[in-house]
């Protein structure tokens, strides 16, 4: 009797359980929408999870699937939440720019409670929070201020060229470690007034804490995975995008580097000189969020690790195709070189540097090939007052629920044949002046576009520029045996990097000095 009881109860659950997955996974089908089939109880997520690639590759690889290349949008199920994959460049637009009241925010997020840093910084901060902070950091970013800070990132460009320097004649060396220690002086010197030496001493407190925030090991994977795409379960799996040592570490020097400059007094147009004055701000208009100290300490911590992560890879990358391309290498170093003869000084002013034309169509390249974040997330959420959803139309007759998490596959879309020819081959006349004008809108958004644009790409544009100029002004790079031969993405990443770096040769080869002479 007993047996018969637990049997009877075993088949009424499979069979709830059954009814309930069977309703969960015809969303799509029972709204007229393309998608992608999916597996019981893990809906689309399997090669994610198996770390077969990264969860934005597998967004990539989505998009490319036959079956839906000619589709506006693609269905899938996270689990068991439905999501949507846009393909279309105009319904794209309509997420990012025409219709952006309803996808204000990510719909990754952080713990508000257990990641204070993460929860409280401006990638994931949310709705009129948001807003309001967005427009307190942007003075920040303003060409004017960027250009003050050139003098400064001048400096660090001259170490790295020193470090190189005394390397000798030709060495071999993973370039991303060089790039990064470039960019963490760079960010610590721009941002906090801070000299991290890190191209000196690599095993430095700074280099050291900004390595182990970009190591992706399986439990900082999981982590990212559920901040990203199971943005309920943060709280409940204390999942955490800033570890309490990175958190510690931050909010020391954070508050060392505020103390002084109040103590001081002295400007220098940076970061801290924005969070002291919203620090005054606050106490003297009562604004009880911009007290908390850790409100301050996030934007900080942002800062530095968008700041020196985005630069560094796309510097790496950019080696590595010119390392591979040598005839495109050498047209670079010619312009480098012609740049810098008609200086005096051997160096190149802020107005100079953005005027390097091949130099600009290089690095936008790279930025097609391998945008830094392979994917961007919005979440469809209705402002109080607005009564109607997004609507799919003229494609079809569905409106997105609240609370729909929409992706963009931006690593796909810049490498569709439909709009790149030979999408996979470097080559950076696709950006000359000419072809530019023939490229289809929304369709190269490595910084994202719209009002939740990277804040910070004026920065990271420069800063990958300069180092580029001081790294290729008297060495040039090779290929090695050691250099990856295929694009071997770590799939534990949610950024692009490859998952054993990319060695490369570093021969002298003083051009501009032996055009002086």
């Amino acid at each position: 009797m007993i047996a018969s009881s637990i049997l009877l109860a075993i088949t009424f659950l499979l069979s709830v359980l059954y009814l309930w997955c069977r309703r969960t996974y015809r969303y799509w089908q029972r709204h007229g929408i393309p998608f992608i089939k999916p597996t019981l109880f893990i809906g689309n997520t399997k090669e994610a999870f198996s770390l077969k690639t990264s969860f934005g590759l597998h967004l990539s690889d989505i998009y490319n699937k036959p079956e839906v290349k000619e589709e506006p949008v693609v269905g899938i199920y996270i689990f068991n939440q439905p999501g949507l994959v846009i393909r279309d460049p105009d319904l794209i637009k309509s997420v990012l720019i025409k219709d952006f009241n309803l996808f204000t925010n990510r719909y990754g997020r952080c713990d508000p409670h257990g990641d204070v840093l993460g929860n409280n910084n401006m990638f994931f901060a949310r709705n009129n929070y948001w807003k309001e902070m967005r427009t307190k950091i942007s003075p920040v970013f303003t060409s004017g201020k960027v250009k003050q800070m050139y003098p400064l990132m001048l400096d660090v460009a001259s170490q790295l060229e020193n470090h190189l320097s005394l390397k000798g004649d030709r060495f071999t060396t993973e370039v991303k470690e060089i790039c990064a220690r470039f960019t963490t002086d760079l960010i610590s010197t721009i941002a906090f007034g801070i000299n991290a030496n890190s191209i000196k001493n690599p095993d430095g407190e700074f280099r050291s804490q900004c390595r182990k925030f970009f190591l992706f090991t399986l439990p900082r994977a999981i982590d990212f995975s559920v901040a990203f795409f199971l943005p309920k379960l943060v709280s409940v799996l204390r999942v955490k995008i800033f570890s309490k040592e990175f958190s510690k570490f931050l909010r020391s020097t954070i508050t060392h580097v505020m103390t002084e400059r109040e103590r001081t007094g002295i400007p220098r147009n940076d970061l801290i000189d924005i969070l002291v004055a919203l620090k005054k701000e606050a106490a003297k208009n009562n604004h009880s969020f911009m007290q908390d100290h850790d409100y301050l300490v996030a934007q900080a911590a942002v800062f530095l690790t968008a700041g020196f992560e985005t630069s560094s890879s796309t510097m790496t990358f950019t080696l590595f195709e010119l390392a591979k391309k040598p005839e495109l290498q050498e047209r670079l170093r010619n312009e480098i070189c012609d740049a810098l003869l008609a200086e005096k000084n051997g160096t190149l002013n802020y107005e100079q540097i953005h005027g390097l034309e091949y130099l600009n169509m290089v690095v936008e390249e790279t930025l097609r090939l391998y945008p830094v974040l392979p994917f961007l997330d919005r979440q469809h959420q209705r402002p109080a007052g607005v009564s109607k959803g997004f609507n799919l139309k003229p494609h079809y007759e569905y409106t997105l629920p609240d609370d729909m998490p929409i992706y963009i596959p931006i690593y796909a879309i810049q490498r569709d044949p439909k709009y790149w020819p030979n999408p996979n081959e470097f080559d950076p006349e696709r950006f000359s002046s000419e072809n530019k004008k023939q490229q289809t809108s929304m369709t190269y958004m490595p910084f994202g576009t719209g009002p939740h644009n990277c804040i910070g790409s004026r920065i990271g544009l420069l800063q990958t520029k300069l180092g580029l100029v001081h790294f290729l002004k008297n060495h040039r790079v090779e290929i090695c045996n050691k250099t990856p031969t295929s694009e071997q993405f770590d799939p534990k990443a949610l950024v692009l990097q490859f998952e054993q770096g990319i060695t490369l040769n570093v021969v002298r080869d003083k051009l501009y000095e032996n055009a002086c002479i």
